[in-house]
């Protein structure tokens, strides 16, 4: 029922709610009885402020229409975040530089085919760069991966917070697929943001490839 309840909320109160998702994460929280409800739950909220968040800027859609769902194998216990290997290749008709994407969220781009399999470069990779906007404002940047991620030639001008979301805004990949979150800024000639990935590695299961 809670899940029901904060998916009417959101539909009716729209931007209240996003302001408020801290605060309905807090409440229901404990009545949970694991962290893979919480971790749900947040993932929803994660997914309705992408949305809303879209929806302002006339871009309704966070998914695309034509996509293709693979699963992601594991690669326990060793770690490797720069790659994940799916369990489709050329035999779904995916294409090398294809966006992959998990619920709202950029995961990468297939960077490689091996028939029935394909290896996909996260944006957890030292060499991920892309075009991003910020915010409600849609301010520009380049966020650029790494073992510490980060957004860089941001204007001095322009005003970025801690809890920013950055979407993507290359050319080559839907437009609006949530990239990751500011956490800190750094104010200079031009802004840098530390930033946070909206997805662990390790917690990929499912994931979708976008074939338009």
């Amino acid at each position: 029922m809670a899940i029901v309840g904060v998916g009417i909320y959101a539909l009716f109160s729209g931007e209240a709610f996003i302001e408020k998702k801290g605060m309905i994460l807090a409440s229901v929280s404990g009545s949970f009885g694991s962290s893979g409800e919480v971790e749900y739950l947040k993932e929803k909220n994660q997914r309705l402020e992408l949305e809303m968040l879209n929806l302002k800027k006339g871009n309704p859609k966070v998914i695309p229409d034509r996509t293709i769902e693979a699963k992601v194998f594991s690669v326990y216990p060793f770690s490797n975040r720069s790659e994940v290997l799916i369990n489709i290749g050329s035999d779904k008709g995916i294409k090398v530089g294809s966006a992959v994407i998990g619920n709202g969220f950029l995961v990468g781009r297939v960077k490689e085919i091996r028939g029935d399999i394909s290896v996909v470069t996260t944006v957890f990779d030292n060499d991920f760069k892309l075009p991003v906007r910020v915010g409600d404002k849609e301010i520009d940047a380049l966020y650029i991966g790494g073992l510490n991620p980060r957004l860089d030639l941001i204007d001095a001008t322009c005003g970025v917070s801690s809890g920013d979301l950055a979407v993507s805004a290359s050319s080559d990949l839907p437009y609006g697929i949530g990239v990751a979150r500011i956490v800190k800024v750094t104010e200079g000639v031009m802004k840098e943001a530390v930033v946070l990935p909206l997805f662990e590695v390790k917690d990929l299961r499912n994931v979708f490839v976008v074939t338009d």
